[in-house]
């Protein structure tokens, strides 16, 4: 009985230690969500809101523990806060602040000549303009007397909508000159104000000349070109919409300039996440390295495979969530080098602190939310939904319990930003998955064979023209059916905090029961 006492014990201080390590996680993940009720600050740099989570904290080691006994000590109730103080400090410091000289500064009703650098590849918007972001240097105006002002230097970014014919034959790093109103962003307005400002940019401007300036070139080799190389293979003999899918099926659609028309259909049918580059494509990805390197010894199947996942994340443009499912994907490759079992849950809690670590401020970003989110879904919900499926065929449960677990976890982001919940996502998304996966993998093998040589990887692409066009019309199909999708307004960030909250203790409540089970036939067994 000794025997047994002391194994008791030990796993209380094992649970103990889970739980005060995951508290003081969840802690610095709050802190940084606390500032979106208010970024106010005290004595320099110190958060209100962090403040706040720092008394809770005290509160909670004064009282939790009486409790909840084998859960976090003291100590770690205390740290929690103090992480919590830290973590909604630095996020209010990190936020984007517009300089002195920001373009912003300049708005005004009068026409303005800006120079610039072109960040990011341009896109097409709702209305058919070029939209794009431009890194601005200089100001003057744009009237009689514009020859002989002398241009203001600044900074900061400007949110660029311009004539689409000449924005499409813009680069990244590309010096140009644009003519047009300049207008300031109100980032205290939710929606596409707030948005802007978190990315740095607190101005718009509608352009409607574009100069090139003279003496540029684009460079020789850049991710960006290969982005465009890809796109422009798959693109060449399935043309559009198809091409363009195929193309954001493997890097994301934030990287292809994909029709809204499109990608409207695929969010109201649920599929939304199949043009989000996140994990579902790293998975592939790491599957298909692995898979042609099975006969190589595990560390050169690492190497290999985390070389990879850092080309990728290079391709789509340091998406965040394409990079929270890289570090987790780098970690399962130290994981194969070492020989050593990662397990899924802390790899997540890892990766999403490391990379709120480098940017607190991705925190905010809906596609690291959603990825983070349903990441999570799947690790505490596939298996146990698996086990109460297990009536039907292995492969069709997995192929709904995936979905189930995704869509549940899912919901209240879904609500908060769509304001809108597809009916039939689950059954929808049993059916796609099959060619979903088989119009990635493809992409992914068109994608490399583009790279080497354009016109394989458009032949490549074009044996998925059935699986693409299929795909398209389940997507219309189900978006034409009654009561495809409900419409709820009104939700709220608390909504969504209290809905993962109570998400949160039915997850604790069914573990605790499960390692109460486990306990209870080991001492059965040992007597």
């Amino acid at each position: 009985m000794n025997g047994l006492s002391r194994q008791r014990k030990y796993s209380q201080s094992i649970a103990m230690t889970r739980w005060g390590t995951l508290v003081i996680i969840g802690a610095y993940v709050i802190g940084l969500f606390v500032t979106g009720i208010t970024d106010a600050q005290v004595l320099g740099d110190v958060s209100v809101a962090g403040i706040g989570l720092l008394i809770v904290g005290i509160l909670s080691s004064l009282s939790v523990p009486q409790v909840w006994r084998l859960g976090p000590t003291k100590r770690q109730w205390w740290i929690a806060g103090l992480i919590g103080l830290v973590a909604a400090s630095y996020c209010v410091v990190r936020t984007p602040q517009p300089a002195t000289n920001d373009i912003s500064r300049f708005a005004a009703g009068q026409e303005k000549r800006v120079v610039g650098t072109v960040v990011q590849m341009p896109q097409t918007s709702r209305n058919g303009k070029g939209q794009f972001f431009l890194t601005a240097r200089s100001v003057r105006g744009s009237g009689n007397k514009s020859s002989i002002e002398a241009p203001r230097r600044v900074s900061g970014k400007l949110y660029v909508s311009a004539p689409l014919s000449p924005s499409q034959k813009l680069y990244p790093g590309e010096l140009i000159e644009l003519r047009g109103r300049i207008e300031a962003v109100d980032s205290a307005q939710n929606g596409f104000g707030e948005y802007l400002s978190r990315k740095g940019c607190f101005a718009s401007f509608r352009a409607n000349w574009i100069e090139f300036l003279p003496d540029q070139a684009p460079p020789k080799w850049a991710l960006w070109k290969l982005r465009a190389r890809i796109v422009a293979a798959q693109d060449r003999w399935l043309g559009e919409p198809a091409g363009n899918l195929i193309s954001a099926m493997t890097l994301g659609r934030k990287a292809v300039d994909l029709p809204y028309e499109i990608r409207d259909s695929f969010i109201d049918a649920g599929l939304a996440h199949t043009l989000a580059a996140s994990g579902f494509h790293v998975s592939l990805l790491l599957a298909l390295v692995l898979g042609s390197l099975k006969t190589r010894p595990p560390k050169t199947q690492a190497t290999v495979g985390g070389l990879a996942l850092l080309f990728y994340v290079g391709l789509t443009g340091l998406q965040p969530s394409v990079v929270r499912a890289s570090v987790m994907g780098v970690g399962a490759m130290v994981g194969l080098a070492t020989q050593q079992k990662v397990k899924p849950l802390g790899g997540l809690l890892m990766a999403a602190v490391l990379i709120l670590l480098f940017n607190p401020t991705w925190i905010w970003d809906v596609g690291f939310q959603l990825s983070v989110v349903a990441t999570l879904g799947l690790i505490l919900t596939v298996s146990r939904l698996t086990k109460y499926l297990d009536w039907m065929p292995t492969t069709i449960a997995t192929l709904l319990a995936v979905p189930i677990a995704a869509y549940l976890w899912t919901i209240p982001l879904q609500l908060l930003y769509f304001q809108r919940l597809p009916v039939y996502s689950i059954f929808l998304n049993a059916l796609a998955t099959p060619l979903v996966i088989l119009i990635s993998l493809g992409g992914f093998v068109s994608a490399i064979a583009a790279i080497i040589l354009p016109v394989l990887g458009s032949a490549i692409a074009t044996n998925l023209y059935a699986p693409i066009h299929i795909l398209i019309w389940l997507v219309n199909t189900f978006n034409k059916l009654p009561f495809s999708s409900i419409e709820i307004s009104g939700v709220k960030g608390w909504h969504v905090i209290l809905s993962y909250g109570v998400y949160a203790a039915i997850s604790i409540w069914l573990w605790r029961k499960e390692k109460q089970l486990i306990m209870d036939e080991s001492i059965a067994f040992v007597l």
